[in-house]
């Protein structure tokens, strides 16, 4: 009988076939592509659809046009103290109207360094208002043209790494589907390989990058994109430290954060640094990487300041969708609210990849009694700093409602009993399925609390800034 993809069973698949310590051309091929080979098994395994089938949207000229001028702009940041990748990501701030890098931003203002920032969506959010970010658009144009033209012509190197992948995986794809059920050798293949010309030609360019800046510390975002793998690479070569700084809260499902501990790879970062204690259970990163408790500096001074523009409200309820669940979470949202929304104020704050199209797929949403966030004209948390209960299913906004001083109720969706375990086991608070049962926990005061201050180290830019100066 086949086994199920969980993610124990999948680590426990890579120890037993040494997946991680494959290497070929230098580079450790399994590795660098294991997130997406679980994300197939389990598709394979689960017939799950893997989102809309479009993929990504065509550039425009337009955009084109715009990142070749990107693309010649010299790197000229020379001796930096901290090189930090970034994840392209930038979020606007409402009264400011300037587009913050959350994570590197306001760590960077304090030292002398720069911040890459690849593209996101086909460009970059502007104006950033800052100095000393240099966007790699040279990259994606190189590892993208490279792959295309090696595939069009097949070339020699595409047919030597091709050959070499396939004797080094195809042993190990057959173990998947014994064990799994699932064959997913025709697909990895060509990506693995797709991989290695990602890896090699970033690693070039970041080579590059290296040899001005010479930084004393590299900080990651997200240590599993192309540039930060190429990053950790070269600078284990280097003697430079590495750390990766968390872009988030990690499930236990979440297969970048979940390793054996003897997977000692130089694609992964010396330091890994996270937002509390309530991570050190969930993330198991291999033994030789350090974790660090550090906090959020972002999260700590927008408490601040949406909570002293509004004040919490004792009747007031919050629902946070979620892009897998939301059908489920809306209708139990709806119902609280037609029951209940005359004594409370029912929210229910829609992912923002629903705005544009809630009202044909939640039309039960369609009620005055609950009060449909649909933009993002105010930022998430100004609706947790009025709250007085969120009630979601799996996300990371449970960890910032509870940061709020929000109680909780976890909705039994999806995978929501294995993600968010650690609050059901360890911090008690409820699980339940249908909107009576959130009534109930409302009226009798029964939701989960959880202290607020063990979501988030406390100073985290003290912590962090600790952290760096103890490299310069």
């Amino acid at each position: 009988m086949n086994k199920e993809p969980t993610i124990q069973n999948f680590l426990a698949f890579e120890q037993e076939h040494k997946c991680n310590q494959i290497i070929v051309e230098g580079m450790h091929v399994w590795a660098l592509y294991r997130y997406e080979i679980h994300n197939a098994i389990k598709k394979k395994y689960y017939g799950t659809k893997g989102g809309s089938g479009n993929g990504e949207a065509p550039f425009t000229k337009k955009e084109l046009f715009t990142m070749a001028l990107n693309a010649l702009k010299p790197f000229t940041y020379k001796n930096v103290d901290v090189l930090f990748v970034g994840n392209g990501r930038r979020t606007k701030n409402i009264d400011t109207g300037i587009y913050e890098d959350i994570y590197c931003d306001e760590v960077a203002k304090k030292y002398n360094s720069v911040i890459l920032e690849h593209p996101e969506n086909h460009g970059h959010m502007q104006p950033n208002g800052m100095d000393n970010v240099y966007f790699t658009d040279r990259v994606a144009f190189k590892t993208n043209l490279a792959v295309k033209l090696s595939k069009k012509f097949n070339t020699k190197t595409r047919q030597r790494r091709t050959a070499q992948v396939t004797e080094a995986l195809i042993p190990i794809f057959e173990a998947v589907k014994a064990e799994f059920g699932t064959d997913i050798a025709a697909d990895m293949i060509s990506e693995v390989v797709d991989r290695m010309y990602y890896i090699d030609i970033t690693k070039k360019f970041c080579g590059k990058i290296l040899d001005k800046a010479k930084p004393k510390l590299i900080i990651e975002i997200c240590y599993y994109a192309m540039e930060s793998y190429a990053m950790s690479m070269l600078a284990h070569e280097r003697g430079i430290p590495v750390a990766e700084y968390s872009h988030g809260f990690a499930f236990p499902t979440h297969t970048p954060m979940q390793y054996n501990p003897e997977d000692h790879l130089n694609e992964l970062p010396d330091y890994e640094l996270i937002y509390s204690k309530t991570q050190l259970p969930i993330v198991h990163l291999p033994d030789n990487i350090q974790m660090l408790t550090v906090g959020f500096p972002f999260f700590e001074k927008q408490r601040d300041h949406y909570q002293s523009l509004y004040p919490k409200q004792e009747k007031t309820i919050c629902f946070i969708s979620t892009l897998n669940e939301g059908e489920e979470i809306s209708k139990v949202a709806a119902k609280v609210a037609e029951l209940i929304g005359d004594e409370y104020r029912v929210i229910y704050k829609l992912h923002p990849f629903e705005f544009a199209s809630y009202k044909e797929k939640y039309p039960w949403t369609n009620t005055d009694k609950l009060e449909v966030i649909a933009n993002n004209g105010e930022h998430i948390f100004r609706y947790l700093a009025e709250s007085a209960i969120v009630v979601s299913a799996r996300t990371a906004s449970v960890w910032e409602g509870i940061g709020f001083g929000c109680d909780t109720i976890l909705l039994n969706f999806g995978d929501t009993a294995i993600n968010m375990e650690y609050f059901i086991k360890e911090k008690h608070v409820p699980l339940v399925d249908t909107a009576e049962q959130v009534i109930e926990l409302i009226r009798s005061g029964g939701a989960g609390h959880v202290d607020p201050d063990g979501m988030f180290e406390p100073d985290a830019m003290r912590n962090i800034t600790s952290f760096i100066n103890q490299f310069l």
